[in-house]
C-alpha cells in the first residue's frame, strides 16, 4: 500500500487513538497518573515519517477514568508528560479527550463523532474525507466511519474490511514504500 492509496492531500488530517496506539494498552484499567503512561517505542519513528504527510495530526481518546472519577494525575499532566517524550516537531496538533462515562450517551465519546468535528472545527482547513483514523479497537473503526474519515485497524490480526496493520509504524512506512 502506498500514500496514493490512501490519497493523502494537501488537507488530510491524522486522526490517532491514544490508548494502544502511542502508549501501552493497561488492560481492564486505565492510565491514571503519569508513571503508567509507557510511549511505544514504534511511535516516534511512525511520527516522523507520518508528520510531513498530513497537514493536522490530532489525538482523539476516549477517557472515562475522568468520568469514574480514577485519576491521580490530571489528563492534562499525562498529556504533558506525553508530548515532553515527543520531539517538539512530532508534537499533534491538539489533543482530544472525552472524559465521560460511556453511559452518559455524550457527543464527544466515540464511536460517536463529536472529536473530529470539533477538529474541523478548530481546524477548518482540514477536510475529514481525505483524513485518516489510527486506532486499535471496534469503537475507533465506528467513530473514523461515523466520521466519515478512512479507518485504519491496529491489530495483529487482519480485517478483511479494514486495511489491518500490527502497528502505526508499520502503516507509516506502508505510505512511503515504493
Amino acid at each position: 500500500m502506498n500514500s496514493q492509496i490512501f490519497s493523502i492531500k494537501s488537507d488530510s488530517a491524522l486522526f490517532i487513538d491514544r490508548d494502544g496506539v502511542i502508549n501501552k494498552l493497561r488492560v481492564a484499567d486505565y492510565v491514571k497518573q503519569i508513571n503508567e503512561f509507557e510511549l511505544l517505542p514504534e511511535v516516534i519513528p511512525a511520527l516522523e515519517i507520518l508528520r510531513p504527510l498530513f497537514k493536522r495530526i490530532f489525538v482523539v481518546t476516549n477517557q472515562q477514568g475522568i468520568g469514574k472519577e480514577l485519576m491521580v494525575d490530571s489528563i492534562e499532566e499525562i498529556h504533558n508528560h506525553f508530548l515532553e517524550l515527543l520531539p517538539s516537531n512530532l508534537r499533534p496538533d491538539k489533543i482530544y479527550h472525552c472524559p465521560h462515562l460511556k453511559d452518559d450517551n455524550c457527543v464527544c465519546r466515540k464511536p460517536k463523532p463529536g472529536m473530529a468535528l470539533k477538529a474541523k472545527n478548530d481546524f477548518p482547513e482540514i477536510q475529514l474525507t481525505n483524513s485518516i483514523m489510527i486506532g486499535d479497537s471496534q469503537s475507533d473503526m465506528e467513530f473514523a466511519i461515523n466520521s466519515g474519515i478512512m479507518p485504519i485497524f491496529i491489530s495483529e490480526n487482519s480485517n478483511p474490511e479494514i486495511p489491518t496493520f500490527s502497528n502505526i509504524l508499520t502503516f507509516a512506512l506502508s505510505l512511503v514504500q515504493k
